[in-house]
Protein backbone atom coordinates (compact mmCIF):
# COMPACT_ATOMS: atom_id res chain seq x y z
CA UNK A 1 0.00 0.00 0.00
CA UNK A 2 1.39 3.45 -0.93
CA UNK A 3 2.08 6.04 1.71
CA UNK A 4 -0.60 8.66 2.34
CA UNK A 5 -0.05 11.96 0.60
CA UNK A 6 -0.34 15.14 2.67
CA UNK A 7 -2.70 16.40 -0.07
CA UNK A 8 -5.15 13.49 0.39
CA UNK A 9 -8.62 14.64 1.43
CA UNK A 10 -9.70 14.04 5.00
CA UNK A 11 -12.30 11.47 3.93
CA UNK A 12 -9.81 9.55 1.79
CA UNK A 13 -7.33 9.59 4.65
CA UNK A 14 -9.87 8.14 7.07
CA UNK A 15 -10.76 5.40 4.61
CA UNK A 16 -7.10 4.63 4.01
CA UNK A 17 -6.59 4.11 7.74
CA UNK A 18 -9.36 1.54 7.76
CA UNK A 19 -8.05 -0.19 4.65
CA UNK A 20 -4.57 -0.40 6.14
CA UNK A 21 -5.87 -1.87 9.42
CA UNK A 22 -7.75 -4.65 7.62
CA UNK A 23 -5.18 -5.45 4.91
CA UNK A 24 -4.05 -9.09 5.00
CA UNK A 25 -2.34 -11.66 2.83
CA UNK A 26 -3.70 -14.61 4.79
CA UNK A 27 -6.10 -16.99 3.15
CA UNK A 28 -9.53 -17.67 4.67
CA UNK A 29 -8.38 -21.04 6.09
CA UNK A 30 -4.82 -20.30 7.21
CA UNK A 31 -5.62 -19.61 10.87
CA UNK A 32 -8.44 -22.17 11.00
CA UNK A 33 -6.07 -24.88 9.72
CA UNK A 34 -3.62 -24.15 12.54
CA UNK A 35 -6.44 -24.42 15.09
CA UNK A 36 -7.47 -27.77 13.64
CA UNK A 37 -3.87 -28.98 13.79
CA UNK A 38 -3.65 -28.12 17.50
CA UNK A 39 -6.86 -30.03 18.23
CA UNK A 40 -5.88 -33.07 16.13
CA UNK A 41 -2.39 -33.33 17.61
CA UNK A 42 -3.87 -33.03 21.09
CA UNK A 43 -6.46 -35.74 20.40
CA UNK A 44 -3.92 -38.15 18.90
CA UNK A 45 -1.20 -37.53 21.43
CA UNK A 46 -1.81 -40.32 23.91
CA UNK A 47 -2.18 -43.07 21.29
CA UNK A 48 0.65 -42.16 18.90
CA UNK A 49 4.39 -42.52 19.51
CA UNK A 50 6.17 -39.17 19.96
CA UNK A 51 8.38 -39.83 16.93
CA UNK A 52 5.30 -40.03 14.74
CA UNK A 53 3.85 -36.82 16.13
CA UNK A 54 7.06 -34.79 16.05
CA UNK A 55 7.25 -34.36 12.27
CA UNK A 56 3.72 -33.01 11.92
CA UNK A 57 3.90 -30.81 15.01
CA UNK A 58 7.20 -29.33 13.82
CA UNK A 59 5.81 -28.71 10.34
CA UNK A 60 2.72 -26.96 11.72
CA UNK A 61 4.80 -24.82 14.09
CA UNK A 62 7.02 -23.70 11.22
CA UNK A 63 3.94 -22.94 9.11
CA UNK A 64 2.72 -20.68 11.91
CA UNK A 65 6.12 -18.97 11.92
CA UNK A 66 5.92 -18.42 8.16
CA UNK A 67 2.46 -16.89 8.41
CA UNK A 68 3.60 -14.65 11.26
CA UNK A 69 6.74 -13.33 9.59
CA UNK A 70 6.37 -13.74 5.83
CA UNK A 71 2.73 -12.83 5.24
CA UNK A 72 1.05 -9.56 6.01
CA UNK A 73 -1.79 -9.86 8.51
CA UNK A 74 -4.01 -7.78 10.76
CA UNK A 75 -3.29 -7.20 14.42
CA UNK A 76 -6.11 -9.58 15.41
CA UNK A 77 -4.85 -12.23 13.01
CA UNK A 78 -1.40 -11.79 14.54
CA UNK A 79 -2.81 -12.52 17.99
CA UNK A 80 -4.57 -15.64 16.71
CA UNK A 81 -1.39 -16.83 14.98
CA UNK A 82 0.62 -16.30 18.18
CA UNK A 83 -1.92 -18.20 20.27
CA UNK A 84 -1.89 -21.24 17.98
CA UNK A 85 1.90 -21.04 17.59
CA UNK A 86 2.22 -21.06 21.37
CA UNK A 87 0.02 -24.12 21.78
CA UNK A 88 1.98 -25.92 19.05
CA UNK A 89 5.14 -25.18 21.01
CA UNK A 90 3.51 -26.65 24.12
CA UNK A 91 2.79 -29.82 22.14
CA UNK A 92 6.40 -29.90 20.93
CA UNK A 93 7.55 -29.46 24.54
CA UNK A 94 5.52 -32.56 25.52
CA UNK A 95 7.09 -34.48 22.65
CA UNK A 96 10.55 -33.39 23.82
CA UNK A 97 9.67 -34.52 27.36
CA UNK A 98 8.62 -37.94 26.11
CA UNK A 99 11.92 -38.19 24.24
CA UNK A 100 14.00 -37.20 27.28
CA UNK A 101 15.14 -33.86 25.81
CA UNK A 102 14.88 -31.44 28.73
CA UNK A 103 16.77 -28.67 26.90
CA UNK A 104 14.17 -28.76 24.13
CA UNK A 105 11.38 -28.74 26.72
CA UNK A 106 12.73 -25.50 28.14
CA UNK A 107 13.17 -23.92 24.70
CA UNK A 108 9.65 -24.68 23.54
CA UNK A 109 8.13 -23.65 26.88
CA UNK A 110 9.94 -20.32 26.68
CA UNK A 111 8.60 -19.83 23.16
CA UNK A 112 5.06 -20.71 24.26
CA UNK A 113 5.28 -18.04 26.98
CA UNK A 114 6.37 -15.37 24.51
CA UNK A 115 3.73 -16.35 21.96
CA UNK A 116 1.08 -16.21 24.68
CA UNK A 117 2.21 -12.72 25.68
CA UNK A 118 2.00 -11.54 22.07
CA UNK A 119 -1.46 -13.07 21.81
CA UNK A 120 -2.60 -11.49 25.06
CA UNK A 121 -3.41 -15.00 26.32
CA UNK A 122 -1.23 -15.88 29.30
CA UNK A 123 -3.07 -19.18 29.64
CA UNK A 124 -0.68 -20.46 26.95
CA UNK A 125 2.17 -19.84 29.39
CA UNK A 126 0.29 -21.74 32.09
CA UNK A 127 0.06 -24.78 29.80
CA UNK A 128 3.80 -24.46 29.15
CA UNK A 129 4.48 -24.57 32.89
CA UNK A 130 2.40 -27.76 33.16
CA UNK A 131 4.90 -29.43 30.82
CA UNK A 132 7.90 -27.83 32.49
CA UNK A 133 6.72 -28.99 35.90
CA UNK A 134 6.26 -32.59 34.74
CA UNK A 135 9.64 -32.67 33.00
CA UNK A 136 11.46 -31.28 36.03
CA UNK A 137 9.71 -33.71 38.38
CA UNK A 138 10.67 -36.76 36.33
CA UNK A 139 14.18 -35.38 35.88
CA UNK A 140 14.72 -35.22 39.66
CA UNK A 141 14.50 -31.41 39.86
CA UNK A 142 11.69 -31.03 42.37
CA UNK A 143 12.49 -27.39 43.22
CA UNK A 144 12.31 -26.47 39.53
CA UNK A 145 9.00 -28.35 39.33
CA UNK A 146 7.68 -26.35 42.29
CA UNK A 147 8.70 -23.10 40.62
CA UNK A 148 7.00 -24.12 37.36
CA UNK A 149 3.72 -25.09 39.04
CA UNK A 150 3.67 -21.88 41.06
CA UNK A 151 4.49 -19.75 38.03
CA UNK A 152 1.78 -21.41 35.98
CA UNK A 153 -0.86 -21.00 38.65
CA UNK A 154 0.02 -17.30 38.77
CA UNK A 155 -1.37 -16.79 35.25
CA UNK A 156 -3.89 -19.63 34.86
CA UNK A 157 -7.51 -18.46 34.70
CA UNK A 158 -9.32 -19.33 37.90
CA UNK A 159 -10.99 -22.78 37.85
CA UNK A 160 -9.81 -23.37 34.27
CA UNK A 161 -8.62 -26.77 33.08
CA UNK A 162 -5.00 -25.71 33.31
CA UNK A 163 -5.52 -24.33 36.83
CA UNK A 164 -6.91 -27.71 37.94
CA UNK A 165 -4.01 -29.53 36.28
CA UNK A 166 -1.44 -27.26 37.96
CA UNK A 167 -3.13 -27.59 41.36
CA UNK A 168 -2.77 -31.37 41.05
CA UNK A 169 0.82 -30.89 39.93
CA UNK A 170 1.53 -28.70 42.96
CA UNK A 171 0.24 -31.41 45.28
CA UNK A 172 2.54 -34.12 43.91
CA UNK A 173 5.52 -31.76 43.86
CA UNK A 174 5.04 -31.07 47.56
CA UNK A 175 4.82 -34.82 48.13
CA UNK A 176 8.07 -35.34 46.24
CA UNK A 177 9.68 -32.70 48.47
CA UNK A 178 8.30 -34.42 51.59
CA UNK A 179 6.14 -31.43 52.53
CA UNK A 180 3.19 -33.23 54.09
CA UNK A 181 1.17 -30.21 55.17
CA UNK A 182 1.58 -28.41 51.83
CA UNK A 183 0.72 -31.63 50.01
CA UNK A 184 -2.44 -32.12 52.05
CA UNK A 185 -3.57 -28.54 51.34
CA UNK A 186 -2.95 -28.71 47.59
CA UNK A 187 -4.42 -32.22 47.30
CA UNK A 188 -7.57 -31.10 49.10
CA UNK A 189 -8.00 -28.28 46.56
CA UNK A 190 -7.45 -30.70 43.67
CA UNK A 191 -10.07 -33.09 45.03
CA UNK A 192 -12.58 -30.25 45.37
CA UNK A 193 -12.43 -30.02 41.57
CA UNK A 194 -12.80 -33.77 41.07
CA UNK A 195 -16.58 -33.81 41.05
CA UNK A 196 -16.74 -30.97 38.55
CA UNK A 197 -14.61 -32.59 35.84
CA UNK A 198 -15.20 -35.76 33.79
CA UNK A 199 -13.68 -39.00 35.02
CA UNK A 200 -11.96 -39.46 31.65
CA UNK A 201 -10.74 -36.54 29.57
CA UNK A 202 -9.94 -36.46 25.87
CA UNK A 203 -6.76 -34.98 24.48
CA UNK A 204 -3.45 -33.62 25.66
CA UNK A 205 -5.04 -30.56 27.25
CA UNK A 206 -7.86 -32.35 29.02
CA UNK A 207 -8.45 -32.42 32.72
CA UNK A 208 -10.13 -35.38 34.41
CA UNK A 209 -10.76 -37.00 37.74
CA UNK A 210 -8.59 -40.05 37.19
CA UNK A 211 -5.50 -37.86 36.74
CA UNK A 212 -6.01 -36.52 40.26
CA UNK A 213 -6.24 -40.07 41.61
CA UNK A 214 -3.17 -41.22 39.69
CA UNK A 215 -1.18 -38.27 41.05
CA UNK A 216 -2.26 -39.39 44.53
CA UNK A 217 -0.68 -42.80 43.88
CA UNK A 218 2.69 -41.21 43.13
CA UNK A 219 2.37 -38.75 45.99
CA UNK A 220 1.54 -41.23 48.72
CA UNK A 221 4.39 -43.45 47.56
CA UNK A 222 6.86 -40.58 47.87
CA UNK A 223 5.48 -39.78 51.32
CA UNK A 224 5.91 -43.41 52.44
CA UNK A 225 2.19 -44.12 52.85
CA UNK A 226 2.26 -47.27 50.75
CA UNK A 227 -1.20 -48.59 51.65
CA UNK A 228 -2.80 -45.39 50.39
CA UNK A 229 -0.51 -45.41 47.35
CA UNK A 230 -1.64 -48.94 46.50
CA UNK A 231 -5.30 -48.02 46.91
CA UNK A 232 -4.98 -44.92 44.71
CA UNK A 233 -3.00 -46.79 42.05
CA UNK A 234 -5.54 -49.61 41.87
CA UNK A 235 -8.36 -47.09 41.51
CA UNK A 236 -6.51 -45.25 38.73
CA UNK A 237 -5.67 -48.48 36.89
CA UNK A 238 -9.29 -49.60 37.03
CA UNK A 239 -10.36 -46.27 35.54
CA UNK A 240 -7.74 -46.31 32.79
CA UNK A 241 -8.61 -49.87 31.80
CA UNK A 242 -12.22 -48.80 31.43
CA UNK A 243 -11.33 -46.21 28.80
CA UNK A 244 -12.17 -47.12 25.24
CA UNK A 245 -11.45 -45.67 21.81
CA UNK A 246 -9.67 -42.32 21.41
CA UNK A 247 -9.67 -41.60 25.13
CA UNK A 248 -7.14 -44.31 25.98
CA UNK A 249 -4.13 -43.18 28.02
CA UNK A 250 -1.43 -45.90 27.79
CA UNK A 251 1.36 -43.79 29.29
CA UNK A 252 -0.64 -42.76 32.31
CA UNK A 253 -1.81 -46.36 32.78
CA UNK A 254 1.82 -47.55 32.74
CA UNK A 255 2.82 -44.92 35.32
CA UNK A 256 -0.06 -45.97 37.59
CA UNK A 257 1.00 -49.61 37.25
CA UNK A 258 4.60 -48.78 38.12
CA UNK A 259 3.38 -46.78 41.14
CA UNK A 260 1.40 -49.86 42.17
CA UNK A 261 4.49 -52.03 41.73
CA UNK A 262 6.49 -49.63 43.94
CA UNK A 263 3.81 -49.94 46.62
CA UNK A 264 3.84 -53.74 46.36
CA UNK A 265 7.62 -53.78 46.79
CA UNK A 266 7.45 -51.59 49.89
CA UNK A 267 4.65 -53.76 51.32
CA UNK A 268 6.68 -56.96 50.93
CA UNK A 269 5.00 -58.38 47.81
CA UNK A 270 7.80 -58.75 45.22
CA UNK A 271 5.94 -61.23 42.99
CA UNK A 272 3.01 -58.83 42.61
CA UNK A 273 5.44 -55.97 42.01
CA UNK A 274 7.24 -57.81 39.22
CA UNK A 275 4.04 -58.96 37.54
CA UNK A 276 2.56 -55.46 37.61
CA UNK A 277 5.79 -53.94 36.30
CA UNK A 278 5.81 -56.32 33.34
CA UNK A 279 2.27 -55.29 32.47
CA UNK A 280 3.36 -51.64 32.55
CA UNK A 281 6.42 -52.20 30.38
CA UNK A 282 4.49 -54.24 27.83
CA UNK A 283 2.09 -51.42 26.97
CA UNK A 284 4.10 -50.33 23.94
CA UNK A 285 4.41 -46.56 24.56
CA UNK A 286 7.76 -46.62 26.34
CA UNK A 287 8.38 -42.88 26.72
CA UNK A 288 10.96 -41.26 29.00
CA UNK A 289 8.65 -40.90 32.00
CA UNK A 290 7.88 -44.63 31.93
CA UNK A 291 11.57 -45.50 31.58
CA UNK A 292 12.44 -43.27 34.51
CA UNK A 293 9.77 -44.74 36.78
CA UNK A 294 10.83 -48.27 35.74
CA UNK A 295 14.42 -47.52 36.76
CA UNK A 296 13.17 -46.20 40.10
CA UNK A 297 11.20 -49.42 40.62
CA UNK A 298 14.22 -51.52 39.69
CA UNK A 299 16.33 -49.79 42.34
CA UNK A 300 13.57 -50.16 44.93
CA UNK A 301 13.12 -53.89 44.27
CA UNK A 302 16.85 -54.56 44.41
CA UNK A 303 17.06 -52.84 47.79
CA UNK A 304 13.90 -54.38 49.26
CA UNK A 305 14.24 -57.90 47.80
CA UNK A 306 17.84 -58.41 46.61
CA UNK A 307 17.74 -62.23 46.69
CA UNK A 308 14.42 -62.75 44.95
CA UNK A 309 14.89 -64.47 41.55
CA UNK A 310 12.01 -62.58 39.90
CA UNK A 311 13.65 -59.31 40.86
CA UNK A 312 16.90 -60.26 39.16
CA UNK A 313 15.04 -61.24 35.99
CA UNK A 314 13.04 -57.99 35.93
CA UNK A 315 16.20 -55.98 36.54
CA UNK A 316 17.70 -57.34 33.32
CA UNK A 317 14.46 -56.64 31.42
CA UNK A 318 14.42 -53.06 32.65
CA UNK A 319 18.09 -52.63 31.71
CA UNK A 320 17.43 -53.78 28.13
CA UNK A 321 14.38 -51.54 27.78
CA UNK A 322 16.01 -48.40 29.16
CA UNK A 323 19.48 -48.40 27.59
Amino acid sequence: MTALSPLTTAVDTARAYTQHATATELGPDDIADLEVAVHELSALYSVKPPEELRARAGKERHRAYHLQHERRHTVQEGRDLSRHAGMLSVILAWIAHDRGQSDMVAAYCDDAWEQGKQAGTLEVGAWAEDVRCTDALYDGRAIDALAAATRGLGVAPRKSDVAIRLTSQLARVHAKLGDRDEFAEAAAKAHQYQGAVPLHGTGLFAVDGVRIVSYDASSYGWLGDHDRARKAALEAIDCYRGIRGPMTAPTRLSIAQLDLALAYSALGEPEAAVQTAREALGAGRLVQSVRGRAKQLNRKLRIDHPAHPDVAALSEEVRLLTV
